[in-house]
């Protein structure tokens, strides 16, 4: 996981110039947004796989079956075709590859319109504001994340 990191950083200081590195505002809002992309692949990744997974293992059960297959062989490919139901209704990766692909859209728009402004008009109080915005972001995201979660746990005890 470290070399992930250390490869995200990489990648994010080849896009900053020496005139981005030196606006800590726009090198904080680069991070977050960073974050999201990779947070978005992440989950893309683990919803597509999980529902792929669980496709292809449905399908094989049903062969397994037709064709007579020693018990034991069926019995663990519909074992783990039960697992990945229950793992999806645990973890929502497609709600947070959605979530997250939100996010990076909502941030790329806020550094977007701060690189619009001339290098000499990025005061202080514009790089406060493309602060507030980026965090308020992560903030809202968070709370919908966790809200999600709340909601996800109540249903599941409600059923």
């Amino acid at each position: 996981m470290k070399r992930a990191q250390r490869q995200q950083l990489v990648e994010i200081d080849e896009r900053l110039t020496e005139e981005d590195l030196g606006d800590r505002a726009l090198v904080h809002a680069v991070v977050q947004n960073e974050w999201y992309r990779a947070q978005m692949r992440r989950t893309h990744h683990r919803y597509v796989g999980s529902e792929a997974g669980a496709l292809f293992l449905a399908g094989a059960a049903t062969v397994l079956a037709a064709l007579s297959a020693p018990a034991w062989i069926t019995a663990t490919v519909a074992g783990l075709v039960a697992f990945l139901a229950g793992l999806r209704r645990i973890v929502s990766w497609h709600d947070d590859w959605l979530a997250a692909s939100e996010a990076r859209a909502k941030a790329t728009a806020e550094i977007a319109l701060y690189r619009l402004v001339p290098s000499a008009e990025r005061t202080p109080q514009r790089q406060q504001e493309l602060v507030a915005a980026i965090d308020a972001l992560v903030l809202a995201e968070t709370r919908t994340w966790g809200r999600r979660r709340r909601d996800k746990v109540q249903t599941e005890t409600a059923a």
